[in-house]
C-alpha cells in the first residue's frame, strides 16, 4: 500500500470526547457516575492502534484505550471508589458523538477529531494526538495524485471527518468520485485491499494501523 497527500494541509487534534462533568461540586457526569456505581466507556472495534478489538476475548486495546483507563483511575481516586464498575459499549464514527450526547457512554477515546461542529455537542480534552487526512493506494496502483482519481471508486469511513471533507472536494472539483462510505475502518481497508475502491481516505495515523 502506498500513502499520498489529498490535498488538504489541515490537521486535526484527536481527544477524549465526554459530557461536561468536571468541577468541584459533582454535576453531570461525575454526579451520574458516583449515583449509579457504574462508568462506560465507548470504544472502537478497528481503529488501529488507538482504540480496537485484537482477540476474541472482545475487550477493547490501544493508545487511546490506555488514556481511557487512566482517566478512569483518577475519577475512581476523586469520587473515592475503587471499586467503580467499568462498562464498555462499542460505538462507531456515526453514533459517537450521539451516544455520549445522550448519556450512554461516560467518555468515549478513539480516534475522534476535534472539530468545531462537535465542539459545540460534546466536550473535548487537550489532544491527544495530530493527524492529516491522506490516501492510501494498494502498491500496485498507477494512482499516485488526487486528480487521478476522477470518476473512480473512491472509500471512506460513514461519520467521519474524512467523509466530509472527501464529498466536499469531490463537488468542489467535480470529480465526479463515487464515494462509498464503509461502515468501519476495517470495512474500508477490506475494500482497498479487494479492488473495490482504488482509494481509501483516512487520517493518515488510522491509515498506518491498518497497514501495520
Amino acid at each position: 500500500m502506498r500513502v499520498f497527500p489529498a490535498m488538504l494541509g489541515a490537521t486535526l487534534t484527536a481527544a477524549l470526547t465526554f459530557t461536561p462533568a468536571m468541577a468541584a461540586e459533582l454535576t453531570g457526569t461525575l454526579k451520574k457516575i458516583k449515583n449509579s456505581g457504574t462508568i462506560t466507556l465507548g470504544h472502537r472495534d478497528s481503529s488501529i492502534p488507538f482504540s480496537y478489538i485484537a482477540d476474541a476475548s472482545g475487550k477493547p486495546v490501544g493508545y487511546s484505550h490506555d488514556i481511557q483507563l487512566k482517566i478512569v483511575d483518577a475519577i475512581k481516586q476523586e469520587l473515592e471508589m475503587p471499586e467503580l464498575n467499568v462498562r464498555y459499549n462499542l460505538v462507531t464514527s456515526q453514533t459517537r458523538i450521539p451516544l455520549v450526547q445522550n448519556g450512554t457512554v461516560d467518555l468515549e477515546c478513539g480516534s475522534t477529531t476535534n472539530t468545531a461542529e462537535r465542539a459545540q455537542q460534546v466536550e473535548f480534552s487537550v489532544g491527544i494526538f495530530e493527524a492529516s487526512t491522506r490516501l492510501l493506494v494498494r502498491k500496485d496502483s498507477t494512482y499516485k495524485d488526487f486528480d487521478h482519481l476522477n470518476g473512480k471508486n473512491v472509500v471512506t469511513t460513514a461519520g467521519s471527518t474524512a467523509e466530509r471533507m472527501l464529498k466536499v472536494m469531490n463537488a468542489e472539483k467535480k470529480m465526479n468520485m463515487n464515494v462509498i462510505s464503509a461502515k468501519d475502518i476495517g470495512e474500508s481497508y477490506q475494500m482497498l485491499e479487494s479492488g473495490r475502491a482504488i482509494a481509501f481516505m483516512q487520517d493518515d495515523a488510522l491509515l498506518a494501523g491498518e497497514m501495520a
